[in-house]
Parts: structure tokens; sequence; C-alpha cells
């Protein structure tokens, strides 16, 4: 990341690839209809605790630039990671994002997320 063009993008792959992550929250992949038409098809019932373990954080495996950035956003301060995590993964405009991250005015969002990015730089 050499300028702040690239880096930008580089923290909107980012943002895109958690919250791809977060959407998900944990639901099964197979709905209550297709589990008895399943049940239904085969002759039986099936069930698997695999379910119990793919949730967690380390079932996700991460690429290499994903894992370095984020290593990289935690070692920012507590106001920084708000203003990134806000803007790249949560999407937030900056009214959105001074109510979610409790900034006292709109402009204190671009002020840390500036700081942030040039942290990051």
């Amino acid at each position: 990341m050499n300028n702040l063009k690239s880096l930008r993008k580089e923290l909107k792959q980012w943002g895109r690839y958690w919250a791809a992550k977060e959407a998900t929250q944990g639901y099964g992949s197979k709905s209550n209809l297709e589990r008895v038409k399943e049940c239904c098809e085969l002759g039986g019932y099936f069930s698997s605790d695999a379910h119990l373990f793919s949730h967690g954080s380390s079932g996700i495996d991460e690429p290499p630039h994903i894992k370095a950035l984020t290593a990289k956003i935690e070692q920012l301060s507590e106001n920084c990671r708000l203003a990134i995590v806000g803007r790249y993964l949560k999407q937030f405009k900056d009214p959105e994002l001074k109510a979610w991250a409790n900034f006292p005015e709109v402009r204190s969002v671009q002020f840390w997320l500036i700081r942030a990015e040039n942290a990051l730089l």
C-alpha cells in the first residue's frame, strides 16, 4: 500500500470480505422444508453435528492480504478502528457513523478516518 487510493481500494475489499462473513450469521444452509423433503426421498433422518463447529471464527480461513490488513487494523486506536469498521465494513455515511461510533460531531468522523488511513499507509 504505497498511496491512499490503493489503501482505500484494499479497505473496500477487506470490508466486503468481512461483511460477507458477517451476513451469514450462522444460519443453516438447508431450510426445514428441504430437510423434510430429504427425509421422505431418502427414507430416513440424517443428522450431523458439523453445524456446531462450522460457525466459529476459527473456521474462517482468510486470504493472506485480508489477514495482514486485519492485523494492522487491530493495532489502531479504538476510535480509528471504529471509523474504519463503520466506513468500510458497515458502509455507514458520516451522520450514521457519528451516531454508531458515538463521535461528538460529524467532523470527528473525517478526522478519525483520515488518521486511521494515514496510520495504515
